[in-house]
């Protein structure tokens, strides 16, 4: 819940175009306008949303369904963002729906995973990525993988400043591969947490992260200029 018309205004001047890498961007709701008409940004962004709720239409007052930001123009939705299970409470079967409500509207799901860090400290972190992936993994057999997308975000690394190694990154990224099965190698795989200018060469150089989802350092275009321009090799 960050942002303005200014900054949409802003990022629409002067994001940058890094050949051979894809640039998506998720503002909230009510910016998806503003961003999918710029035209300078046509051809080289992908605009999505935040969330969407799991249902169709219904009386859900405040909500926003999947298939209403598909006609905003909007091409993918993150889903199962940490803060969205922790702060209001989406277990895995709300996260399940939100995913076939995605499919069903033709929207790319961005489907987040992470363990806490009691998890990680008792060894159940593998195992706690594996349960939220469980649907994932059985639309796999019938969705291309190239409709689908994984964004691993360890909890204890969202907004603290702190992020994974690249090599306890990488080690995650390469077990959810694994589980994910031979289509696992072909599905994106993004790493989440306390990106920055600082961090993203070292992490994008690690052989099973292909990419970022970018939160805090996403607010400045100049640093998330230099984020994609180091992913493209620059």
């Amino acid at each position: 819940m960050n942002g303005s018309q200014n900054l949409c205004e802003t990022f629409s001047e002067q994001l940058r175009d890094v050949p051979d890498i894809d640039i998506w961007v998720a503002p909230p709701f009510i910016y998806v306008p503003a961003l999918t008409e710029a035209e300078r940004l046509q051809g080289f962004t992908q605009i999505g949303v935040q969330n969407v709720h799991e249902e169709v239409q219904g009386a859900f007052t405040g909500e926003v369904s999947a298939a209403m930001v598909a006609e905003m123009g909007a091409k993918f939705a993150i889903i199962g963002h940490s803060e969205r299970r922790n702060i209001y409470l989406e277990n895995d079967t709300i996260v399940d729906r939100k995913l076939k409500s995605c499919v069903d509207a033709n929207l790319i799901p961005l489907f987040c995973v992470g363990e806490s860090i009691e998890e990680r400290q008792n060894g159940s972190a593998e195992a706690v990525v594996q349960r939220q992936l469980r649907s994932l993994k059985g639309l796999l057999e019938t969705l291309p993988a190239e409709r689908l997308v994984v964004a691993y975000e360890p909890i204890w690394a969202i907004g603290t400043g702190i992020s994974a190694s690249p090599g306890d990154a990488d080690e995650m990224h390469g077990k959810i591969r694994s589980y994910l099965g031979d289509e696992g190698a072909k599905l994106r795989i993004l790493y989440g947490g306390s990106v920055s200018p600082n961090n993203a060469e070292k992490l994008i150089k690690q052989t099973n992260i292909d990419g970022f989802l970018v939160g805090g350092a996403a607010l400045d275009v100049s640093a998330f200029n230099e984020i994609c321009q180091l992913v493209g090799g620059d």
